[in-house]
């Protein structure tokens, strides 16, 4: 029998790859010049690799881009072009592409294949010859920052923005970067305006989900006769909440759900078509309510809550959907980093509710939360 590492054996190793990960970005790192503007880019490459809810906070950023540059196209990385689906109807976005960062660390790097899918990437970033690359990703592994940085050095793009890891203390990969003092514990939209704001382009701070006629018509049609008035939409799921075991009850929403109806509101269960089942299981204990889970793609789910007079659900991407088109909105978070830098959005039509676990956060305080917004609206 092969004897397994100690814990201790494990820490070990972990932290001697973070050194020499920290020690070889600092090698490719300079003194973080001052900020400069970009000499009229015609084709920008814009990276961000989270999920839809990131796709939204990276809106304002796109509108600053045509805004100072409206001839330029705007390419687009993420690791899934499904989650960024909303943002192909910004005129100047020509294309989605999907590169999926995640995939990478320093044991699969070791590996042949991923090292040649890597180079894959690496050639078809090149065929689009940029003038600029803007990466808005801040990852959570150093293993991501250097797989980015790595590509990036490859790329030797004209121009190139960013944020700098902590470790780095003043030095950096980009022409324009910010530092961890500029952009941690600050909320999304903040750190884009002022690395923006480096680089001599005004970003306001608005997020915004564009929509076609289409969709609305679709979300009236879907809303039925009785239309939106006093419609709440709630959210049950959330993939990434699923994975981690951070998903609220559903016994929980099924109270709320009780409460609402009993206040005049007719609850209507938007999600994915994976969670129809556990949306049927509210909609049948719950008269009144109706299941539009998996009756939706992202933009019709979007024109439902634009259309609706409040959202309540996880701290997730269709929270984010409700704030970028004026839906008042609750989100609720139970774990103990609530992450201020995604949900922080400092107003009054939005709240979080947040608690150590998703069962410490009770059925009343979500209630009280969507009371106190309802009204802003």
């Amino acid at each position: 029998m092969v004897a397994q590492p100690s814990a201790a054996a494990c820490g070990m190793k972990r932290a001697l790859k973070e050194r020499l990960l920290a020690a070889w970005m600092r090698r490719m790192a300079r003194v973080r010049p001052p900020g400069r503007r970009a000499d009229r880019p015609a084709r920008i490459a814009l990276w961000q690799f989270g999920g839809v809810g990131d796709m939204v906070l990276a809106t304002p950023v796109i509108a600053a881009l045509e805004r100072a540059y409206p001839e330029a196209k705007i390419h687009l990385w993420c690791s899934d072009p499904a989650f960024a689906a909303l943002l192909s109807r910004f005129p100047n976005v020509a294309s989605i592409s999907a590169f999926r960062v995640y995939d990478y660390d320093a044991r699969t790097l070791l590996r042949k294949d991923v090292r040649r899918s890597l180079r894959d990437v690496q050639a078809r970033m090149q065929a689009q010859r940029i003038d600029l690359l803007i990466n808005l990703h801040v990852p959570a592994m150093r293993d991501w920052w250097a797989v980015e940085w790595w590509l990036i050095r490859r790329l030797q793009p004209p121009f190139s923005m960013g944020f700098d890891p902590p470790f780095l203390r003043g030095r950096s990969l980009f022409d324009v970067g910010c530092g961890a003092a500029e952009w941690e514990e600050v909320h999304y939209t903040e750190r884009y305006r002022r690395l923006l704001a480096r680089a001599g382009i005004d970003c306001d701070r608005a997020t915004s989900v564009p929509l076609t006629a289409e969709e609305r018509a679709r979300a009236r049609d879907l809303l039925g006769a009785e239309g939106a008035a006093r419609t709440v939409c709630l959210h049950v799921g959330a993939r990434r909440l699923r994975m981690n075991g951070a998903m609220w009850p559903l016994e929980r929403f099924i109270r709320l759900a009780e409460r609402l109806v009993a206040q005049g509101w007719r609850p209507v269960v938007l999600g994915v078509a994976q969670e129809r089942a556990q949306a049927a299981r509210l909609c049948d204990r719950v008269a009144g309510c109706r299941n539009l889970a998996g009756a939706t793609d992202l933009g019709v789910m979007a024109a439902v809550i634009d259309a609706a007079e409040g959202f309540i659900g996880h701290d997730s991407g269709p929270f984010h959907i409700a704030a970028a088109v004026g839906t008042p909105a609750v989100a609720i978070c139970g774990r103990p980093d609530p992450e201020p830098e995604y949900l922080d959005y400092r107003r009054d039509d939005l709240a979080v509710v947040t608690g150590a676990t998703p069962e410490a956060i009770d059925v009343g305080a979500v209630v009280r939360a969507f009371e106190g917004v309802a009204g802003r609206g």
